[in-house]
């Protein structure tokens, strides 16, 4: 499965015409909204945990996942309800952007995590109704970090974001973490802005190998 999986983001990568990083020791940080660890898709429910995280790598050109995670991109019912911003809570546009660096995240809970340092594309959900079609796009720096999600249940995101990229255990994010700071290029500058990919399950399945 993890082979398929791999092989199928690839494809819709090369499709879209997204950056896909080869070279040795160099990450591609991906999220598919919808899709299940092992690599299933699901209903995509509001306010779970039910998109996943991964690092995918290249060796002797064939694509391999390094690590897998439970995670989200999108704003729990908390924040949807209750948006931060009055135009509505942040749902991050799919798509490819290259905007994050190593830092702090966090006031109560302090933690490494990717922290966002340049413009992305996000859909304003001031209708409530957990979509994006239809809702507003803004480009800009809205704090939309990549972080961990306090161990949170599975069914439910609670305060664990407003917008952010959160992959849903501390145990899972520090390993993350882990990994993408192998990655050659922060090795040679901690300063290295990363890239990451968001993209949505259905068209991820669409996809013909």
């Amino acid at each position: 499965m993890a082979t398929d999986l791999a092989d199928k983001i690839v494809a819709y990568m090369e499709k879209k015409r997204h950056r896909l990083f080869k070279d040795n020791q160099e990450f591609n940080i991906i999220y598919i909204e919808g899709v299940n660890p092992d690599g299933t898709l699901n209903n995509d429910a509001p306010n779970e945990f039910n998109d996943v995280r991964l690092v995918l790598a290249f060796e002797n050109e064939e694509p391999i996942i390094l690590g897998i995670w439970e995670g989200t991109t999108e704003p729990g019912r908390r924040y949807t309800l209750n948006p931060m911003n009055p135009k509505g809570a942040a749902r991050i546009a799919f798509g490819q952007y290259t905007a994050w660096k190593v830092g702090m995240h966090g006031n109560s809970e302090p933690h490494e995590g990717l922290v966002q340092v340049s413009t992305i594309l996000v859909h304003r959900d001031l209708n409530k109704d957990f979509k994006r079609p239809g809702d507003k796009v803004e480009n800009g720096l809205f704090g939309v970090n990549q972080h961990w999600g306090y161990d949170l249940p599975r069914t439910n995101i609670g305060l664990a974001s407003a917008g952010c990229l959160v992959g849903r255990t501390r145990a899972g994010h520090r390993e993350f973490m882990r990994i993408v700071k192998r990655d050659r290029r922060y090795q040679s500058n901690t300063n290295f802005v990363f890239t990451t990919t968001i993209i949505p399950g259905n068209e991820l399945f669409d996809v013909t190998l």
